[in-house]
């Protein structure tokens, strides 16, 4: 038996001239019968009744009436893929090279294939109902057009109600909402062959239908990133149903239409049916599914991140928004564990006080190591994410249960932290505790940052035990420690720098932790607009002396900085200024130097030195100098 058919009809439209004497001229010893498809349409039963094999090529259109043909006739299909025709081409697997095509739409082993109804619209790829930007925009050539297209969907992008009857083996109904749908044979391209894995065959029985659900922009956007960078994924993701079966009717409450194949448009209810087995063609799809014969257990339906119910009615005919809105029955677990976090308790006090006491040695022993473990051993950091949660839903329960706790944490750790100072004899000024006078607009990046990652860690469980990794961070506990070591020196300077820090952090914290959750969809909107106003105008407030602070500092590094290897010439001698360290310590500057000389220098140079450093600086000063003689 040879490999090639030894007669054939070829159909051709206007498009197809060209390829009539290539076709005819075939290599393969197939005689063949060329006829133009208008010709055809007039004396269709005298061409098509007898014929075995029939290679067409012309627009879908063309292709498609052919199809509808073999159908009636039972003849066997080829085909001639116009170089436009990408989606024919990459359905049916057929080769790219001239000769590879010829050769396998003459080919004399036809397979089975299944073929899709669309009411009485023949399905050749796919029907999409709805919305589903960058997905079933058309004018791809154009990239300024396809981009401008892309961003007026997606900001127009809504859920639409809709009601699914599966007339499969599993005869389902379901109600929900979707932004657009996909219904196709063969899966193709990234978006439907991820979700499927190209598990699928021509002849296997089945259609797929998937629907696009995202409960926010950026939902739909990470969706779409996430299938681009996973092609070959076949998980399905939140925000997409899936059905795999072999009928479905799709209706709605709204005029929509499915757009077939990008060409024909139906209006809904429509019908979406398989007739098994209709037609055999010459394709190319090789894979492992191919001759796997259709059954009940290849139906799929997934279908439970779909709204439903309440959340049904919530998003229906509403437009999707940026941020998306995560109800309450979503994430009971994490509401829960936040209204726990706000209540007052025992271990509450007892961590707290133990916490400070920690810190306050730490800062006294100027030991890190023991600092960080008052860091973690701190509960602080809780009622501090609740008190955003409440802010944002304008829960008053858990904001005033959540304030309360932090408010009395905040007096026992400074009652702590001074009672300590004041019982201590030992009164130093360590570095750590230096490292907590002098706040800068940098504390507040730190605190805005710890906020931001409290709030994610806290509304994922799998990520839960990064919290500890936050509150180390953000350090909340030390600077109300040496708050009250202040307030036990009875230094205001000292108790009101370090309790600028700890404000700065808690302002920062709730700040970023409630649009945090914003954008987590915790909320339809910021209701608790009056709260995060009055948390705003304090981190205001507190920002101006952070950044006089931080510019303080800044000058102070470049007055260090350029006072390096700085040369006075003192009666006579000169002094090389190798190192400068300027402070403020209770209200007064100090510059500490390191001083080289090659000659001795008696404290008449030294008052000379003084006097010249003086002129550059407008308040009194105090120089301690250290000099170091060189050869």
């Amino acid at each position: 038996m040879s490999d090639h058919v030894p007669s054939a009809l070829f159909i051709f439209s206007e498009e197809g001239k060209s390829y009539v004497d290539t076709i005819e001229k075939n290599p393969y010893g197939t005689k063949i019968t060329s006829i133009f498809f208008d010709t055809l349409q007039n004396n269709e039963t005298e061409y098509l009744k007898d014929c075995q094999h029939v290679v067409v090529c012309g627009p879908l259109a063309v292709i498609k009436e052919v199809v509808r043909q073999g159908i009636t006739y039972q003849f066997s299909v080829g085909f001639i893929p116009l170089p436009t025709q990408i989606s024919l081409i990459s359905c049916y697997g057929l080769p790219k090279d001239s000769e590879a095509i010829l050769s396998l739409a003459l080919r004399n082993n036809p397979k089975d294939i299944d073929i899709v109804f669309c009411n009485e619209t023949l399905v050749f790829f796919k029907a999409v109902i709805g919305r589903i930007p960058l997905v079933d925009n058309q004018d791809k050539k154009n990239k300024i057009n396809f981009l401008r297209n892309f961003l007026k969907r997606l900001a127009s992008l809504q859920l639409l109600p809709f009601t699914i009857t599966t007339q499969g083996t599993k005869q389902d109904r379901l109600s929900t909402a979707a932004c657009g749908m996909i219904i196709s044979k063969i899966p193709e391209g990234n978006f439907t062959s991820s979700l499927t894995g190209n598990k699928s065959s021509l002849s296997d029985g089945m259609l797929t239908m998937i629907m696009v659900a995202p409960f926010s922009i950026v939902n739909y956007l990470r969706l779409i990133l996430k299938i681009l960078i996973r092609p070959k994924s076949i998980s399905v993701p939140d925000s997409i149903g899936l059905i795999r079966t072999s009928q479905i009717t799709v209706q709605s409450p709204r005029e929509l239409t499915a757009h077939v194949d990008g060409e024909s448009d139906v209006k809904i209810p429509v019908n979406f049916r398989i007739i098994p087995k209709a037609l055999k063609i010459n394709h190319g799809r090789k894979n492992a599914y191919e001759e796997k014969p259709g059954n009940s257990d290849q139906e799929i339906f997934i279908t439970k991140s779909m709204p439903a119910g309440k959340e049904l009615t919530k998003a229906c005919d509403k437009r999707v928004p940026f941020f998306a809105y995560a109800s309450e029955e979503r994430f009971n677990d994490l509401f829960v564990a936040l209204r726990n976090d706000a209540r007052l308790d025992v271990s509450y006090f007892v961590l707290m006080f133990l916490s400070t006491v920690l810190a306050t040695v730490g800062l006294y022993m100027n030991s890190a190591s023991v600092i960080i473990g008052a860091m973690l051993l701190a509960p602080l950091m809780a009622p501090i994410i609740s008190l955003a949660m409440g802010l944002l839903r304008t829960d008053k329960i858990m904001f005033r249960k959540s304030l309360i706790k932090i408010f009395l944490g905040i007096i026992l750790a400074l009652l702590t932290g001074a009672f300590l100072a004041f019982i201590s004899p030992y009164q130093p000024l360590t570095s750590e505790m230096q490292g907590r006078l002098n706040p800068t607009v940098l504390d507040l990046i730190v605190a805005v940052s710890a906020g931001i990652a409290g709030a994610y860690t806290k509304s994922y469980k799998e990520i839960l035990q990064s919290l500890a990794g936050v509150a180390i961070a953000v350090a909340l506990v030390p600077p109300l420690a040496t708050a009250g070591i202040g307030i036990g020196r009875l230094d205001p300077i000292f108790f009101s720098q370090a309790f600028l820090l700890f404000l700065t952090n808690l302002i920062g914290i709730v700040l970023s932790a409630t649009f945090t959750f914003r954008v987590l969809g915790f909320s339809p909107a910021v209701r608790g607009k009056r709260g995060l106003l009055v948390i705003a105008l304090f981190l205001i407030a507190v920002s101006i002396p952070l950044l006089i602070s931080f510019q303080s500092i800044a000058a102070k590094f470049a007055f260090e900085k350029g006072w390096k290897l700085e040369r006075f010439m003192v009666n006579g001698k000169y002094l090389i200024v190798q190192n400068a360290d300027l402070k403020r310590i209770r209200g007064n500057q100090i510059l500490t130097v390191e001083i080289l000389a090659r000659d001795q220098i008696n404290r008449s140079d030294l008052n000379e030195f003084k006097r010249k450093v003086k002129k550059n600086f407008p308040n009194d000063l105090i120089i301690r100098a250290k000099i170091t003689y060189i050869p």
